[in-house]
């Protein structure tokens, strides 16, 4: 009789436990981890076909890598383990990234280095920035309203 009490309220605490755990869980956002191979497969894959004729994975490597770098330049990517947000941002602030001061930044990169047409890296950092979406690292942009 003793060893069934026990076992019970062993129980119980358990269920308890795991319900509290569950609801601290639900209430917190997912940290969003990029992926460098991942990005690449998911913007090579989706690249117009006369873009494919000139850039190789190597250049999207590259071109993601530049674009990166320019979101690590300005604050709003971190390495892996540490996050952005939360405790990192002031309560209320809203991180916004200038797509097009990005962009201008990665072909200019680009030029100097002698890497793709600037055609071709336009469209590898959009299709990025839509993996960045998917992955639900960015939020929707000013342009996109509420609900959509």
């Amino acid at each position: 009789m003793l060893v069934a009490v026990g076992a019970v309220a062993v129980l119980a605490i358990a269920v308890a436990a795991v319900a509290m755990a569950v609801g601290r869980l639900e209430s917190e956002t997912a940290p969003s981890v990029y992926e460098l191979a991942g990005a690449v497969d998911y913007i090579a894959d989706r690249l117009p076909a006369e873009v494919t004729a000139r850039v190789g994975y190597d250049d999207v490597r590259t071109v993601a890598g530049w674009h990166l770098d320019w979101f690590a330049s300005v604050g709003l990517a971190t390495e892996y383990g540490i996050e952005l947000g939360d405790s990192a941002v002031d309560e209320g602030a809203v991180a916004v990234a200038d797509t097009d001061a990005a962009i201008d930044a990665v072909v200019a990169r680009a030029l100097k280095a002698g890497g793709p047409e600037p055609v071709d890296v336009v469209c590898i950092c959009e299709l990025q920035m839509q993996y960045l979406a998917e992955i639900g690292a960015i939020g929707p942009s000013e342009a996109d309203p509420p609900g959509d």
